[in-house]
């Protein structure tokens, strides 16, 4: 059976010096055959809502996907009001109680406006899976990370939510690399979906070499955390109770991280990566459009 999964995304693949990550989540999960994408909300973040709408319209008319979008949140004073993304979250969510997982790759505006307007959605929800904040990588673990800082209320309100969640940090994220070898390997796959990762990829590449000094390739932050729900054994367990700093300049710090010794209550952090095996699941998605 396959798990029915809602994405909640700030996309911004194929925008000028923006991340392209979000766009190849959304792919790695359409290509799995464990994974039924029963919708894409938008949130502001990487970029505004309505552009984020756009680029997520354009990937999935690429890949051929019948997969409905809902555009949401613009800011973050737009936390806990009505949107035709959070109305979609809340109406599935409640249609298919404890059937959903929903992984948030940007802000957590919209699912926390859905948790405030709808005091049974976090409770009906099967999984939820958060990209977002940093322990040790620099310099975000001590300003924040871009999607909590964007949002730390957000944030905060919804890692306190007593319901499963898997956290997937920046220093997880970063033990996988996208390489110069893996943009070949979509290079010599002839396709509409591999031509446009190609024009947007390489850009992409080259601003993380020549801006980011990051020689070896880009980290593919969302698409890590869209691999634990297609296989979380990639991944160690590691239950911590954590606090989310929701305003100033340090907005979306991670506070006082503790081990939890039991699964119910806690947060699963984890720490380590099967990079080798990720790096496959998420190779053949891409490859298979």
């Amino acid at each position: 059976m396959k798990k029915r999964v809602l994405i909640d995304s700030d996309p911004a693949t194929g925008e000028r010096n923006r991340d392209v990550d979000d766009g190849l989540a959304f792919l790695v999960m359409l290509a799995s055959p464990n994974i039924q994408v029963e919708g894409i909300t938008i949130n502001f973040g990487n970029v505004g809502a309505e552009v984020g709408f756009s680029v997520a319209k354009k990937l999935l008319s690429l890949a051929h996907a019948d997969v409905p979008i809902y555009k949401g949140s613009e800011t973050k004073s737009d936390l806990g009001k009505r949107n035709a993304a959070v109305d979609y979250l809340i109406k599935t969510v409640r249609a298919y109680p404890h059937e959903i997982s929903l992984l948030a790759l940007g802000p957590l505006t919209n699912v926390a406006s859905a948790m405030i307007l709808d005091p049974s959605f976090a409770s009906n929800l099967k999984e939820l899976v958060i990209m977002g904040g940093s322990l040790n990588f620099k310099p975000f673990s001590f300003f924040g990370e871009l999607n909590f800082h964007l949002d730390g209320q957000a944030a905060s309100f919804v890692l306190s939510a007593p319901i499963q969640k898997t956290l997937i940090t920046m220093d997880v994220c970063s033990q996988a690399v996208f390489r110069r070898e893996h943009l070949q390997m979509i290079e010599n796959h002839d396709s509409s979906v591999a031509h446009y990762l190609v024009e947007t990829i390489r850009p992409w590449l080259e601003l993380n070499r020549k801006v980011f000094f990051r020689a070896k390739g880009f980290f593919p932050w969302d698409v890590v955390a869209a691999a634990y729900l297609i296989d979380s054994t990639l991944f160690n367990e590691n239950q911590c109770t954590l606090s989310v700093q929701k305003n100033g300049l340090r907005s979306g710090k991670i506070h006082e991280l503790r081990q939890f010794n039991s699964s119910e209550g806690g947060i699963n952090v984890p720490s380590k990566l099967e990079t080798e095996r990720f790096m496959n699941i998420f190779m053949q998605g891409l490859l298979s459009f």
